[in-house]
């Protein structure tokens, strides 16, 4: 007999991952806008936030597979769950399921889209980046202009 508490708990853990993949979708787009703006500070910005929620991501990962071994589907996918969880939650898994899985398409289309964004404006970005690095023009070296 499956422990219905911890099923619930699993099912609102997947609720949170869907969340968090909708935030990691907005970034994917600010990042898609600061990189077509040029704007270096924002893509910055975005990576950041992506570093930050991926601990986040680490953490619900080593949440669900604990979950998953007290429930006893270790190793069972995503797809599987409406049929290996309690009949009465059929319904319910199957709404969180689909929803965790339609959140994972945009998400990854919106990354897929960044990514292509990001390589496209790579050069364009690097040069941004040396001149922001280079000497201000009054501290550079002056040639001099001789004519013979």
């Amino acid at each position: 007999m499956m422990d219905m508490a911890v099923w619930q708990e699993y099912l609102k853990l997947l609720d949170n991952l869907g969340n968090t993949l909708e935030k990691l979708t907005e970034i994917e787009r600010s990042k898609t806008a600061a990189v077509s703006g040029g704007n270096l500070h924002g893509v910055e910005e975005c990576m950041k936030q992506e570093q930050v929620i991926s601990l986040s991501l680490r953490g619900m990962d080593q949440k669900r597979e604990k979950m998953l071994a007290q429930l006893g589907l270790t190793g069972v996918p995503l797809r599987e769950l409406e049929a290996r969880g309690p009949r009465e939650t059929h319904m319910e898994t199957r709404r969180t399921v689909e929803a965790l899985r339609r959140k994972y398409d945009v998400f990854r289309s919106a990354s897929e889209v960044a990514r292509n964004t990001l390589e496209c404006n790579l050069h364009a970005i690097e040069q941004v980046q040396k001149a922001k690095d280079a000497p201000p023009l009054e501290d550079q070296p002056r040639q001099a202009d001789f004519r013979a």
